[in-house]
């Protein structure tokens, strides 16, 4: 079942290795177990840091020792832009003693060249381990969200708006500035609920949002309080912007 799990499984392989016939050993083994590898092979500071920068990559594994650049070096290089990825190290040249300042510095695996039978065990639990963190930052990224913008409208809800009203008002002091703010309802929104049903009223709720968002600027808050009212705070606006605002809106 693993076999076929992984038959097609597509992996972009950041490789930093020096030695072709070494590299060439790892790409088999990955290949024989079915991954469809999309490889690179840096063997300097350099082109590591051109890969890193380029694009993303599924998983890093490194040769301890390289000439004029080490395993060690190239895992902090890689760690300043990517403080997830797997990592691991395939290597001739590693003591026991090394391999656990290694992990302790941030890898996740190493394996001996010539014991590359565990290379694939190794490589599918960090893969199957970094999708699982990747899920759960997701999901915390989502909560934390929705803990401050509203479901229907993906607007700003009463608790961020407070947040953001504070802040301007903290900065408008400092500059000696002006901040508005807009309290708004939508007459007749009860009727489109109550003759076109709630799905029609959330509909309107949306759009109205929408335009409201088009129409200010990308400095200006809109939120939604609840129900069809929204509230407006414009950052460095005196009184007549304020009218000129209303009167847009």
């Amino acid at each position: 079942d693993s076999a076929q799990a992984r038959t097609a499984a597509s992996m972009r392989l950041l490789l930093i290795e020096d030695s072709d016939d070494d590299a060439a050993l790892i790409l088999r083994e990955l290949t024989r177990a079915g991954y469809a590898v999309t490889p690179e092979r840096v063997a300097s500071a350099d082109a590591l840091a051109n890969a890193l920068t380029r694009q993303r990559w599924d998983i890093a594994i490194a040769d301890y020792t390289l000439p004029g650049f080490s395993g060690s070096a190239a895992l902090t290089l890689l760690r300043e832009y990517d403080a997830d990825m797997p990592f691991i190290f395939v290597s001739g040249t590693m003591g026991e003693d090394v391999a656990v300042a290694a992990m302790r510095s941030g890898a996740h695996d190493y394996i001996m060249k010539s014991n590359l039978k565990r290379l694939v065990p190794a490589v599918e639990r960090e893969l199957r381990d970094a999708a699982g963190r990747q899920s759960r930052r997701q999901a915390e990224a989502r909560l934390a969200h929705l803990a401050y913008h509203d479901a229907l409208t993906d607007l700003p809800n009463r608790v961020l708006l407070h947040d953001r009203l504070q802040q301007g008002i903290l900065g408008a002091e400092r500059a000696h500035e002006s901040l508005a703010l807009l309290v708004l309802d939508l007459d007749g929104f009860k009727t489109v609920n109550d003759s076109l049903g709630h799905h029609a009223g959330d509909r309107v709720l949306q759009e109205l949002s929408w335009r409201l968002r088009e129409l200010l600027r990308d400095v200006d808050t809109v939120a939604r309080l609840g129900g069809d009212e929204f509230a407006i705070v414009l950052p460095r606006t005196d009184c007549d912007g304020a009218i000129l605002a209303a009167r847009k809106v």
